[in-house]
């Protein structure tokens, strides 16, 4: 190997660092952080019963959350199936701790 094909090769993986590091790095960042925010807005309208359209509602914002969730239902209810699961197992095992008298 001649020293240009070393020098273009260290260039090229230079330049698909700064690739990954500065432009998918921070984009996938960015997506994550909207699906757990999303994820967090479904979690707190299905157990705790918050619905934040009404919060919304009198500073004029309508989100109409209740109709996303119908649209994304074919991915939510398979993890709505597993939180299920994960609380009963949870009520389960507390039921199982001996208690002080």
């Amino acid at each position: 190997m001649d020293t240009t094909l070393i020098i273009e090769l260290i260039i090229a993986v230079f330049i698909v660092w700064l690739f990954i590091k500065f432009i998918i790095s921070p984009v996938l960042k960015i997506i994550i952080g909207i699906v757990i925010f999303l994820f967090l807005f479904y979690l707190l309208q299905k157990f705790f019963g918050l619905s934040i359209d009404k919060l919304l509602a009198p500073l004029g914002i309508s989100l109409n959350l209740d109709s996303w969730i119908l649209k994304f239902s074919w991915i939510l209810a398979p993890i709505d199936g597993y939180i299920n699961k994960v609380k009963d197992f949870i009520i389960f095992a507390w039921e199982k701790v001996p208690k002080p008298n």
